[in-house]
């Protein structure tokens, strides 16, 4: 009788044994399923980054900024109110190049479409706007006897720029330099349909 029990017990110990090594090699798969999963996780992110550092390579090197009446630029920028410079550093031109001046206390948004701005050493001057418009109420200061709105010089408006790079992608840098990139779709800032490319200001 004991030899008739004896290989029950040497089962039960090889099936209690095969179950430990299944669910040892179920624990080994498991981790190194994670370690996997991690590892691409990590790849995907470290593609992800250089894919935006590529994407905001060009659009790193261009910027704007006001420029003042009492510059070379005077009487063209008395008589068209505002303008700004722009340095397109890059080696490709950008497209659909927006100004949006703002002088947040008058109440006051401008906009001057520009085009294409092609790669240059020097930045180029554009004097003037294609339209305005008003955003809010403008601060009591502002407001002349006669009503109208009393505008702060060129140099001291807030100056936004937005364009689109090579690749497509839509960009807009504020007045302090922060470069955003923009959601697909997001509609331009000026209502009004763009006239022939725009030539800079001259000295």
């Amino acid at each position: 009788m004991d030899s008739a029990v004896l290989p029950l017990w040497l089962s039960a110990i090889a099936a209690v044994l095969t179950v430990g090594l299944a669910a040892a090699f179920a624990v080994v798969a498991l981790r190194a399923q994670r370690a996997l999963v991690s590892q691409l996780r990590m790849m995907e992110d470290l593609y992800q980054r250089d894919a935006e550092q590529r994407a905001r390579a060009q659009a790193q090197l261009v910027a704007a900024w006001p420029v003042s009446e009492r510059s070379t630029y005077e009487s063209l920028l008395r008589r068209g109110i505002v303008g700004a410079a722009i340095r397109n550093g890059s080696e490709s031109p950008v497209y659909d190049v927006e100004l949006i001046y703002r002088d947040v206390p008058a109440a006051w948004i401008a906009v001057r479409q520009v085009g294409t701005v092609p790669p240059a050493a020097a930045a180029e001057v554009f004097a003037g706007f294609d339209e305005e418009r008003t955003e809010g109420r403008p601060d009591p200061s502002r407001i002349n006897p006669d009503g109208s709105i009393k505008l702060a010089p060129s140099a001291a408006m807030k100056v936004e720029i937005r364009f689109t790079d090579g690749l497509g992608v839509r960009w807009s840098r504020d007045s302090t330099g922060v470069l955003t990139q923009l959601p697909p779709g997001t509609p331009r800032m000026s209502t009004v349909a763009p006239d022939a490319e725009v030539e800079p200001v001259h000295g």
